[in-house]
């Protein structure tokens, strides 16, 4: 199959795009358009509150092959850009973010999955030379997430990457996959290949500060690890154990001195030193069962992790008219045959 008999599926999630939207979808069709004979654009608008989805509808217009899915409220990132994965149907399918990922990487993207791997990621320069302390810490989290999961993935993964449609089936057979969205290729175990890229040097359009994006990062992080591996539960519990077998040591020497040591007072020890450590033990396993409960209330109660409002397509939806359509004379020649 050659590049351009690839149907590829981009998704993107949005927020509040009015001042950039039009151009960066223009920029993405003019790439597509020469390189795919099939191609979709699934655009997920994350509860937008000025006239992006307006602005999407105009390009819409003259722009072909581009869908659009509003959410009824606002959810997180990763719940939007699942959205774009459940109604994404191309061989391949990319994501990216178009406020920071250049479109015109895609063919390269295409063509490494083509070599034969399920997964290609592409890695901003910045962090995989680890510039800055952001990108140090984004390299030291995933050597940490990789060891905990015993898998492999790069060490300094973006969210624009090119995924097979198996791996895309595999994801979406997860009942919390917008939990683990960031790692869900790297756990699927297919093989994968990288590719280098800059980021655009107009990322200042996204209007996201810099203290609301590490609030966000940390929340994921944390997200992350207890979403994606039993493995802190089990190191709780160890810790917990030896807390335990601490408080009973002591406990014992409590009883030594009480024994062999005169003037000491009647259960001040056992009472103010074992009642606390206690209560830090507590505290520390209901934060960790609070975590892992509020995942099984998610998936235990059956509602959907987002609501579209509306969609709208382009007026020309070219994949349409090929894919999936037995043509009558088709049949005939199938009916002569037998």
């Amino acid at each position: 199959m050659s590049r351009r008999e690839v149907f590829l599926s981009v998704v993107v999630a949005i927020r509040d795009a009015e001042p950039w939207i039009q151009k960066r979808l223009f920029e993405l069709a003019a790439v597509l358009k020469p390189e795919f004979d099939y191609y979709e654009v699934v655009i997920v608008d994350n509860g937008s509150r000025d006239r992006t989805v307006e602005l999407v509808a105009e390009v819409q217009k003259v722009e072909k092959n581009i869908q659009l899915y509003v959410l009824v409220r606002a959810r997180t990132h990763e719940i939007a850009l699942t959205a774009g994965l459940d109604h994404a149907i191309g061989d391949f399918t990319a994501v990216m973010d178009l406020v920071t990922d250049p479109p015109d990487r895609l063919p390269e993207l295409v063509d490494r999955a083509r070599a034969g791997v399920e997964i290609v990621y592409a890695l901003p320069s910045a962090r995989v030379r680890r510039q800055g302390t952001y990108n140090r810490l984004v390299g030291i989290f995933l050597s940490l997430m990789a060891r905990i999961n015993e898998i492999d993935v790069p060490r300094a993964t973006s969210s624009y990457r090119l995924l097979s449609r198996t791996v895309v089936n595999y994801i979406l057979e997860s009942a919390d996959r917008h939990r683990t969205l960031s790692i869900a290729p790297a756990l699927s175990g297919y093989r994968y290949d990288t590719i280098e890229y800059d980021l655009r040097s107009d990322v200042a359009e996204s209007g996201t500060g810099m203290a609301r994006q590490a609030l966000y990062a940390v929340h994921r992080a944390l997200d992350l690890i207890f979403s994606s591996s039993v493995r802190p539960l089990r190191l709780i519990t160890v810790f917990s154990l030896g807390i335990c077998a601490i408080a009973v040591l002591y406990a014992v020497y409590v009883v030594i001195v009480l024994l062999f040591k005169e003037n000491v007072a009647s259960g001040w020890p056992s009472l103010s030193l074992q009642v606390s450590g206690l209560f830090f033990l507590v505290c520390i396993v209901l934060a960790a069962m609070s975590e892992y409960l509020l995942q099984v209330l998610e998936t235990t109660n059956r509602r959907p992790i987002y609501h579209v409002a509306r969609q709208s397509h382009s007026s020309t939806m070219d994949y349409r008219q090929d894919l999936n359509v037995v043509r009558p004379q088709d049949l005939e020649g199938a009916r002569g045959g037998r």
